[in-house]
């Protein structure tokens, strides 16, 4: 299989940067593929999304992205992410604290700069929890019962 550079930055770490068979991101519109010899492209990612690569080896890897930007050029791909947490590093219990906060919030009357705000947070406390299950061989979170 050919092999392509992939860096996956975030503000505070380097959160990968080596070799990949494959990657699947997350956009507006889907979910993009890319491999090696991929076409140039920019694209926003977005936020609360799960990005998964392939290691040379066959490894598989997931993590969970709060946002950014995917740029591939001259097979080298670079994710420039807001936030970017591998399933290891999720706090389980803070994530569907956040969750139940965020629904609560939803839940009232509020400013509509509020309402987004809070629909964000709620997107990725979810999808913090739906990346720790699946890396766990779990099907999901079940957001009714606040339980997985």
């Amino acid at each position: 299989m050919t092999v392509f550079h992939l860096e996956i930055l975030s503000p505070e770490r380097t959160f990968y940067n080596g070799e990949c068979v494959s990657l699947v991101v997350p956009i507006s519109d889907g979910m993009l593929g890319i491999q090696a010899h991929h076409a140039p492209l920019t694209a926003a990612i977005a936020d609360g999304g799960e990005v998964e690569f392939t290691l040379p080896d066959g490894t598989r890897r997931i993590c969970a992205v709060g946002g950014g930007m995917v740029d591939v050029s001259a097979n080298d791909a670079r994710l420039l992410c807001e936030t970017v947490y591998a399933p290891e590093e999720i706090d389980e219990a803070r994530a569907r604290q956040a969750l139940e906060e965020a629904r609560l919030a939803l839940s009232e009357r509020m400013a509509y700069k509020d309402y987004v705000l809070s629909q964000l947070a709620f997107a990725r406390a979810f999808n913090q929890l739906r990346v720790k299950r699946r890396a766990e061989g779990g099907s999901g979170v079940d957001v009714q019962n606040n339980a997985m």
